[in-house]
């Protein structure tokens, strides 16, 4: 069976963290290892769940380097042969690594990812199309999915799917591919970094599969929302790493026409919500100077 590699990034996110790690601990296999890398949470919790959960490999980062380069430290760390990256707010379900280990086996070079629950048991969607012409908004893609007659509710039937791509909440990927696309691309601090993986590992012939017989749950927001500072960066990161990866994928009048609509959608969006929102207010004028994070 598979040796796994499992490599969590933190910044602040003890009360869910301490949550998936006992998750992970409660599935009873051998043969795997915890690595956490502290995004610089700089308070001290760092010690206390050092000393605690002294059985996980734990990485400082003097600074919040984002979740790629974090994600990429822990890959360099890790000594087995597959890696689980998991969000600090994700809590595993029961048997969830064992099931895990059997499909690795069934399906080898790809990257495998399970279904999810919200915090109130509801399943949620973590995966998706590739971002383009009939994507770039959650309109647009609901226009589209009305038109070929697609329920994402369906989805939830199957036994597994084969989507574009998969969230890096629960990513598992073997080293030696890893190794082989360059790792998570640290041009993206956060956000979009999934989609541009599995872009690059399609291309060089790798499946991407959700598997809807396991799951876990995620506690989504918990560890981007903190409170409205860091709501803001994470919000203003998604904007930028959407360009970011429109930049990477796209070229010639493809390229300026997707980043058009990508652009000009949210900037409709915030004006229209701006009266009600201060986020919104302070999304437009980040996306209007240059993406800048305006402190409170």
């Amino acid at each position: 069976m598979p040796e796994l590699s499992i490599i969590i990034v933190n910044y602040k996110s003890w009360s869910v963290l301490e949550k998936c790690i006992e998750s992970i601990s409660s599935q009873n296999i051998s043969n795997n290892e915890i690595i956490i890398v502290d995004n610089n949470s700089d308070d001290s919790l760092v010690k206390e769940y050092k000393i605690k959960y002294n059985k996980c490999k734990w990485i400082i980062n003097d600074k919040n380097l984002g979740f790629s380069k974090a994600c990429n430290i822990g890959a360099k760390a890790a000594k087995y042969e597959h890696f689980v990256f998991l969000n600090p707010d994700t809590e595993l379900g029961t048997n969830c690594l064992i099931q895990l280990k059997s499909h690795i086996i069934n399906h080898p070079n790809s990257i495998i990812s399970i279904s999810q629950l919200d915090s109130y048991g509801n399943k949620t969607f973590p995966y998706g199309k590739f971002l383009s012409i009939k994507t770039f908004n959650g309109i647009i893609r609901f226009l589209f999915r009305f038109l070929k007659f697609e329920s994402r509710l369906e989805d939830h039937t199957k036994p597994l799917l084969k989507p574009d791509w998969v969230s890096g909440s629960f990513f598992s990927i073997d080293k030696k591919n890893f190794n082989k696309l360059g790792g998570w691309d640290e041009d993206y601090w956060m956000y979009y970094e999934d989609m541009d993986l599995c872009k690059r590992a399609k291309n060089i012939g790798m499946e991407i599969i959700l598997i809807n017989s396991i799951s876990c749950t995620h506690h989504h927001g918990k560890s981007s929302r903190i409170n409205q500072k860091i709501t803001l960066k994470t919000k203003t990161q998604l904007l930028k790493s959407g360009i970011i990866f429109i930049d990477k994928h796209y070229d010639g009048f493809s390229k300026k026409i997707l980043k058009f609509l990508f652009i000009s959608s949210r900037i409709i969006e915030y004006v229209l919500l701006s009266p009600f929102s201060k986020l919104k207010r302070l999304l437009l004028y980040n996306l209007i100077f240059n993406f800048r994070v305006k402190e409170f």
